[in-house]
């Protein structure tokens, strides 16, 4: 068994001299060999002192004499040692005896991603996995201030229950975790290879260290991008006859995937971007990339490193459908969907149990509906419907839970009880399902309702708000607001009002009918009240990534926000597809990854869809818009968000009359709104229609007599009429005002701003990451 490894410029080979069975190194008997690595030979044996089977790297004796090697050998221990993550090899002791260098690690059972490879391409969802896996392992050495700097098929090991786990940290370059020595000048010298010396593996080295200089952690994204390539292709992404070939390919050859699957899915996009020539266009952060290959592909972090084959068999699955009201006064809908709403979200709590999203599920409200059509469109097993019957103080309410396959019932209950135990009634109907379900829980998993208050006053005036906000409408919002704010008067530690109202003032904002700066203002209050009675809750943060966004336009700030709500409620599609907002240079792949995780969460759901298409009209893809709108207006034929932005799309594609045909609908559903007039008047004189877009100009100059109008709304139309100084004096005006809608530069509306110099001018003064 020989060995050997390469420096790019350095070769060396090594006849090992191997350990014979049954030699002793310190508690560590030898068994046998069984591989051998660029840093050294591999051999399994007994830990005597914890009575376990490990595996013993040494280091050979050629190596071993060179202290440069030595030192990066041990210096792969340490940066193993600092590690502690299931897709990293654990190591257990490192240590030195009659001139053998060793390490001890754990002993894996399976093959390398590079023996799997050699039958071929791996399908998608493995392929997808296991990068996701490794971008992991990645996130926790970056970290610790480790790159890895040679990652490749051959150093990552795939376990028999499938789990991903990265080798070799021998070319690992410390950036911070060791404390250095001075230099004579006494600065700290961090540098653990000489400046120019090429080092790693031909086909996944970076350009930077083919050209020999500093790698950091955007090197081991390309390698990530290299694997992921080969896993999806079964070929290397970058080959050539010789070494000099392979080396000329990493700086000049652009791989591209050919499978239409793999393109479909935005996989390409992945690849492409991990690939990328310049650090700077690649993903930033390792994390940046598990996220998006999380949110695009559907593979949660869980399913990742679970068994990838048959993952979803026997899996668990609900809709809980909005309960009826059975009251005399039929009064209490709000109470039902609340009823309904809070079962769900103890629910989604459940590991083993996927909860179809409320909208999707809130479709089916009510009238006769095919169990196996609910199943299928929401990819659920069972369905649990149930009633709600108040009188005076007394709750009667009603649950079953059937399966969808067959329409029989697994389990039916009637509950009464005083009004004043809503709670323990919607724990016990939880626990009911799970039982019903058969789902093996520890104490600690029971899903139970996050009780925020104790007071039922304030708890119903919270739902009646959240009921109407859900309306979306401007007379709904602002009885909503009336709602939210008699629940805070009756319990002012109550959380969840002042997320309500947060979001309210925003979306009031954004859609003209209130003054942005009062309700920035009003929005920040609230938001700031709610985080000081509980830092925890995922929809602060994604209430609060708005505000930073919309009001206070720190964009980088407002991502951060939203992110942190999807790590903590991975379940809600809001937070994932107000991700999509974030389309401008650099991160266009991530906000299309989001918004598909947002549809995957919650297919039926024609906020969720309208906002899909708006984010591929951002990057151009208008025909791609359209075919997400019209998912949402196949849902809702009036629906005024899925109509706005197809009719854009529209505009764009040079589709006039179903252009105003869509903005005209839209505009007269709201009743004439002035954020719906002012997308018509736009879409009017684009199309070329002047005087019909001067029309609606002056409705808008005549609303603004009486009400607010943002100056925006007629800005867009005077500069799509081509009068550029009207446009950008009223845009002046809008951004005095703090208009909500510049820090979305890509919205079709500004249009007939771009070719004006005046625009990049714009986009500078707001720090827009979209500036030139």
């Amino acid at each position: 068994m020989n060995g050997s490894g390469t420096i790019i410029g350095v070769q060396f080979r090594w006849t090992p001299m191997p350990l014979q069975p049954g030699r002793r190194l310190g508690s560590y008997i030898i068994i046998e060999p069984i591989g051998a690595g660029g840093m050294g030979e591999v051999y399994s044996a007994e830990d005597r002192k914890l009575d376990r089977r490990v595996a013993i790297k040494v280091l050979p004796d050629e190596l071993a004499e060179d202290q440069a090697f030595r030192d990066r050998f041990e210096r792969e221990a340490k940066a193993l040692a600092a590690l502690s993550h299931p897709n990293v090899l654990a190591i257990y002791d490192f240590g030195s005896e009659d001139g053998v260098v060793y390490t001890v690690t754990e002993l894996l059972e399976g093959n390398t991603l590079q023996k799997l490879l050699e039958a071929g391409a791996l399908p998608q969802r493995k392929a997808v996995a296991y990068a996701l896996q490794m971008a992991q392992g990645l996130a926790a050495a970056h970290d610790k201030g480790i790159i890895h700097r040679d990652l490749k098929p051959s150093n990552a090991f795939v376990t028999l229950d499938d789990h991903l786990k990265i080798l070799d940290f021998g070319l690992a370059k410390m950036q911070a975790l060791f404390q250095s020595e001075a230099d004579d000048e006494g600065e700290t010298n961090i540098r653990n290879t000489d400046p120019g010396t090429v080092m790693g593996t031909v086909g996944y080295m970076s350009p930077e260290q083919v050209r020999g200089r500093d790698a950091d952690k955007r090197s081991d994204i390309f390698a990530v991008g290299a694997v992921l390539y080969e896993m999806l292709s079964g070929r290397p992404a970058f080959t050539g006859g010789s070494t000099a070939d392979k080396l000329s390919a990493i700086l000049n050859f652009e791989p591209e995937l050919s499978g239409r699957e793999a393109l479909d899915s935005g996989l390409g996009r992945i690849v492409a971007r991990c690939l990328e020539k310049n650090p700077d266009a690649r993903f930033q952060t390792v994390r940046d990339l598990g996220f998006t290959l999380e949110t695009l592909s559907g593979v949660g972090r869980a399913e990742a490193t679970a068994s990838i084959e048959g993952e979803q068999e026997g899996a668990h699955s609900i809709a809980v459908l909005p309960f009826a009201d059975m009251s005399p006064g039929k009064d209490q809908d709000y109470f039902c969907e609340g009823m309904a709403e809070e079962i769900m979200t103890a629910l989604a709590g459940i590991q083993g149990l996927r909860v179809a999203a409320r909208s999707s599920s809130f479709r089916f409200k009510g009238g006769d509906h095919d169990l196996r059509e609910v199943g299928r469109l929401l990819e659920v097993k069972t369905v649990l419907e149930g009633s709600v019957r108040t009188a005076g103080k007394r709750l009667r309410v009603t649950a079953q839970l059937n399966a969808v396959d067959g329409g029989y019932q697994i389990w039916s209950r009637r509950y009464d009880r005083d009004l004043d135990d809503v709670f323990a009634v919607q724990d016990e109907i939880s626990a009911d399902i799970v039982d019903a379900l058969r789902l093996e829980l520890s104490d600690a998993e029971a899903p139970r309702v996050v009780r925020h208050t104790e007071n039922q006053e304030a708890y119903h005036l919270y739902l009646r708000g959240r009921y109407h906000w859900l309306l979306r409408r401007k007379e709904a919002m602002a009885k909503a607001a009336e709602y939210y704010e008699e629940a805070v008067e009756k319990d002012s530690s109550y959380a969840l009002p002042h997320i309500g109202l947060a979001e309210m003032h925003t979306i009031q904002a954004l859609y003209g009918f209130v003054r942005e700066e009062e309700a920035g203002n009003r929005a920040r209050a609230s938001l700031e009240r709610a985080l000081s009675i509980n830092d925890q809750l995922a929809d602060a943060y994604r209430a609060q990534g708005l505000i930073q966004l919309f009001f206070d336009w720190s964009f980088e700030k407002g991502r951060r926000s939203l992110k942190r709500s999807t790590e903590l409620d991975p379940t809600n599609p809001l937070a994932q597809v107000w991700l999509g907002f974030f389309p401008w240079k650099g991160s266009e792949e991530e906000s299309i990854a989001a918004v598909k995780r947002a549809q995957e969460l919650d297919p039926l759901n024609p906020y969720v869809n309208s906002i899909a298409g708006g984010v591929l009209g951002f990057g151009g893809d208008d025909e791609g818009c359209v075919k997400e709108c019209q998912k949402a207006l196949d849902l809702d034929p009036d629906y005024p968000v899925g109509l706005y932005v197809i009719g854009s799309a529209y505009v764009r594609l040079g589709r006039v009359d179903e252009a105003i045909d869509a903005l005209a609908r839209a505009a007269t559903i709201t009743g004439r709104a002035p954020f719906y007039l002012g997308f018509l008047g736009w879409g009017q004189a684009t199309a070329g229609r002047g005087d019909e877009a001067r029309a609606t100009l002056g409705e808008l100059e005549k609303k603004a007599e009486t009400e607010y109008v943002s100056p925006l709304f007629r800005a867009i139309i005077h500069a799509a009429l081509g009068e550029m100084d009207l446009g950008f004096e009223r845009l002046d005006e809008a951004l005095e005002k703090r208009t909500c809608w510049i820090v979305l530069p890509r919205m079709p509306f500004f249009d007939g701003f771009r070719a004006d110099p005046r625009w990049a001018e714009i986009l500078a003064r707001i720090n827009h990451p979209d500036a030139p």
